[in-house]
């Protein structure tokens, strides 16, 4: 006897569609809603009465209008039924798939029955038999809810109008019977496991890269096949949603059918690799049935990189990258880190320079790169990338290393020195491949065999390098001197010459100049000397004199005045141009500012040396004031000092200056100390002082002191002194 239970509440049952490991093995249900909400019916009728009973339905109203409205599906007695023989009937019936059974049933139903008429609800079976849970025998058109769980599970569902009376009796059909249903939610348990299989390129076990597809065949025993799913490292890549008759009700799907989808499904699927991060991943492959059982295939091992390999590491020229004269190079580098990555298993190189370009040439294995040859003197560039087992590779990522070939020498010539820079040697130099590496200039007394190199600088100017160096004419015993530049390039090729370009040798006879001699000093009105004191505010002057040889004055020459100003100061270093008299006397005035430092000097002439005087220091006094309050007091009162401390043309030291107040003390004719004070951020200082120890009646004079400091680029200096009465 099957186990029934009744009750009229809503069973539901959310059928999931998550995957479940090949190992689980708990069984799925899904619902099935019928005839209502919108939803037709998947339910077969049958008559066994010979035509006594019609069947009515109507199960999806406008899409507008209320979705029970006049919904239903009943068996009735036929208007021209007379009679109906007793145990005949009609029935809608719900059949479960196959290898699935119904669990629960929910919905309303209602009959109008009379004479002998019956409405049974119950479980049926394939072979015929029936096991009503619910049986009416009046008339009830009010549309109540039923409700019923079965155990074991049916196969079958139905509801029956029955003339509930012996086979050889009859029931009257002459006023019309009926049963009703509606609203129904059945749902079933499925606890076959769909099945699987694939193939495609995503299944290689080789390395792969970019977009692989995945060909599937599914077949399921029960519900149906709703998703085929292809899993990597647990997450859904790429999933199909097969056709199934199905509803959105209530926030939950529902079929429309007993079995919502078909029993087999192809497909195929593309991943995208690139989305896939490098290295070993776990593919599987799923079909999922409506009920959510899970079929999958056991994880394989899925091999992806879609990232080419990083540049080469250490690349290097074996033997070094400079200028050599022999062709034939080696290379060698070492291989990134490619973790769990594709490995890397070749590489291309390129080598260019001017108009050559070798094209992209590939190399078996990794790591060295021999025999690289150019096709004559110059520089050229090796570019190297990598290949790894799943075909990436990127020529952006290349390690480059620049090789050198060059076996030609330099050349270089004499210039005729300058008219106006007689002494100063210039050889322009040049090289067809590698470049000048250095080259040195050296002269010697003719008819002698030693040779004097001088301080010489390789340059470049308007016409090319040019290697320069100024020949001291008047430090050497005069007479005729020749000269010879020594060149290396960067390959090792040297040359020698001491030519000019007309094919001559240099010659100069010394000395090329004559000596000069400049001074100066510092003034201020009877007052000179090389180092200066002044008041604050005041200018000065500097004056001098420019002798050649012979104590004789040059006149017409121009004399640049350097100051430098001490630290601390709001001015920048400038310089004052003056020119010499008609006796080779010059002078400039020094405008008011800081202390400074100054030079002098002359920078010579096309026939005459470089001269200069200095350095020579002007200090400059600094500039305070001082008050006092009050100017008379008693013993043990407090004079307020207040002052300021000038800062005209410099910058306040951020601690401020140093302030000393003195007394003058008769008796020895000194200035003593009375205390120390600090200056604020405005230059201004206050601080006081009380008498103590004072009796009968004193005059004091006080004085303010601007105490020197390395920040401020002023000498000490006193205020203007204040008296004082005070009486004891």
């Amino acid at each position: 006897m099957r186990r029934k239970t009744v009750a009229f509440v809503t069973l539901v049952l959310i059928a999931t569609a998550g995957v479940l490991a090949p190992g689980d093995a708990v069984s799925a249900r899904y619902t099935v809603t019928q005839c209502g909400w919108h939803v037709g019916h998947d339910a077969s009728w049958d008559d066994t009465s010979a035509d006594k009973f019609t069947p009515s339905s109507f199960c999806q109203p406008p899409t507008s209008a209320d979705p029970f409205e006049g919904v239903h599906l009943n068996s009735e007695t036929r208007a021209s039924a007379d009679v109906v023989a007793g145990s005949r009937y009609a029935r809608w019936r719900w059949q479960a798939p196959s290898g699935t059974g119904i669990v629960t049933i929910h919905g309303q139903r209602w009959q109008v029955l009379r004479d002998g008429f019956q409405h049974r609800i119950g479980s049926a079976t394939a072979a015929g038999s029936f096991d009503p849970f619910l049986e009416q025998n009046e008339t009830d058109l009010v549309k109540r809810d039923f409700a019923a769980s079965f155990s074991p599970f049916a196969s079958a569902v139905e509801s029956r109008l029955r003339c509930n009376k012996a086979e050889d009796k009859f029931c009257s059909a002459e006023n019309s019977s009926l049963a009703g249903v509606r609203g129904l939610t059945i749902t079933i348990d499925d606890s076959n496991k769909p099945t699987t299989s694939i193939s495609g390129r995503l299944t290689d076990s080789a390395w792969l890269r970019g977009s692989q597809s995945l060909s599937f065949s599914s077949a399921d025993v029960g519900s149906g096949l709703r998703y085929g799913q292809t899993l990597i490292d647990g997450a859904i890549r790429a999933q199909s949603e097969h056709s199934c008759g199905k509803d959105l009700i209530a926030g939950q799907w529902r079929g429309t059918r007993m079995r919502p989808c078909g029993p087999s499904a192809n497909g195929t699927h593309t991943v995208s690799t690139a989305a896939l991060s490098d290295g070993p991943h776990r593919l599987r492959q799923c079909a999922v049935d409506f009920a959510g059982n899970s079929g999958c295939l056991a994880d394989r091992t899925l091999l992806t990189d879609n990232t080419a390999p990083a540049s080469p590491r250490q690349l290097s020229v074996v033997g070094g990258s400079e200028w050599r004269r022999t062709n034939g190079f080696v290379l060698t580098w070492q291989n990134p880190d490619q973790g769990v990555a594709a490995p890397v298993v070749g590489s291309r190189y390129r080598v260019t320079g001017g108009s050559f370009d070798s094209g992209p040439l590939p190399m078996l294995g990794s790591g060295t790169l021999r025999g690289v040859l150019v096709p004559g003197a110059g520089e050229y560039l090796v570019s190297v990338w990598l290949i790894d087992a799943a075909g990436n590779e990127n020529p952006a990522a290349v390690a480059d290393q620049t090789i050198r070939l060059d076996n030609v020498a330099p050349s270089a010539y004499f210039l005729e020195p300058e008219s106006a820079r007689p002494e100063h040697l210039m050889v322009p130099v040049s090289d067809a491949h590698a470049g000048i590496a250095g080259g040195t200039i050296s002269y010697r007394h003719q008819g002698t065999d030693a040779w004097h190199r001088l301080p010489a600088a390789l340059g470049t100017g308007s016409e090319g390098q040019m290697l320069e160096a100024d020949f001291p004419s008047g430090d050497v015993v005069p007479g005729t001197y020749e000269f010879e530049a020594r060149l290396l390039d960067r390959a090792g090729n040297g040359f020698v010459t001491g030519l000019r370009g007309n094919g001559s040798r240099l010659t100069l006879r010394a000395p090329l100049k004559d000596r000069t001699s400049l001074t100066a000093r510092l003034r201020l009105k009877r007052r000179d000397g090389l180092a200066l004191k002044i008041p604050f505010g005041q200018t000065a002057r500097i004056a001098g004199r420019l002798t050649g040889d012979r104590g004789r004055g040059l006149a017409g020459q121009r004399i640049f005045v350097v100051q430098t100003p001490a630290f601390g100061s709001r001015a920048a270093a400038s310089t004052i141009r003056a020119r010499t008299g008609r006796n080779g006397y010059f002078s400039a005035v020094l405008s008011r500012g800081t202390s400074r430092r100054i030079s002098v000097r002359f920078d010579g002439g096309p026939r005459m040396m470089e001269a200069s005087a200095g350095p020579l220091e002007l200090r400059v006094k600094g500039s305070l004031s001082l008050r006092a309050t009050p100017r008379h007091l008693k013993t043990g009162q407090s004079l307020r000092l207040r002052g300021r401390v000038d800062s005209r043309w410099a910058r306040r030291p951020g601690r401020g200056n140093l302030v000393a107040i003195q007394y003058f003390e008769a008796a020895s004719g000194r200035w003593r100390p009375v205390l120390v004070t600090r200056t604020g951020r405005r230059g201004q200082f206050h601080a006081r002082y009380r008498f103590r120890y004072i009796t009968g009646s004193a005059r004091i004079r006080l004085r303010a002191v601007l105490l020197p400091s390395q920040f401020f680029p002023y000498e000490s200096a006193a205020s203007k002194t204040v008296l004082v009465e005070v009486e004891g």
